[in-house]
């Protein structure tokens, strides 16, 4: 093959696998019946952005409904952990209680060093809460 002919194949193929790398797999809604908590909205919004903090997510949206972090690549482009995405869902139920959904999404570049984190942030989410309550005086 001629090599003026290959190096723009060469090129878009080193492209393509840049961008496929730095991709990060989209949550999506889980049809559960989710977890809920006897806490608002805004208390269960902060121990969730807190959980993922825990656990080295970059929080990239934290909306009052819907909160999302990245896991950031841990060793090497193909290798490693890192690179999952959570989708934290909250719905309001009433005052103070809040439905939880949580997904995690992993990307394609790494997926075998990659986990579900959906147990763990739901842990810490009890573990924050219950720490704040005490601080509280509640029980």
């Amino acid at each position: 093959m001629n090599r003026n002919k290959l190096s723009p194949w060469l090129i878009m193929l080193v492209f393509a696998i840049l961008a496929l790398s730095s991709c990060a797999a989209t949550p999506a809604k889980p049809e559960t019946e989710g977890r809920i908590f006897q806490e608002s909205a805004v208390v269960v919004q902060k121990a969730a952005v807190d959980a993922l903090i825990v656990f080295g997510f970059d929080i990239k949206k934290s909306g009052s409904f819907y909160i999302e972090g990245f896991r950031p690549h841990q060793v090497g482009l193909f290798a490693g952990s890192g690179g999952e995405t959570v989708g934290i869902w909250l719905e309001t139920l009433e005052a103070s209680k809040t439905r939880v959904y949580i997904r995690t999404a992993k990307s394609l570049v790494g997926i075998v060093g990659q986990k579900n984190w959906d147990a763990e942030i739901l842990a810490q989410m009890d573990k924050n809460i219950e720490i704040w309550n005490r601080l509280k005086g509640k029980d």
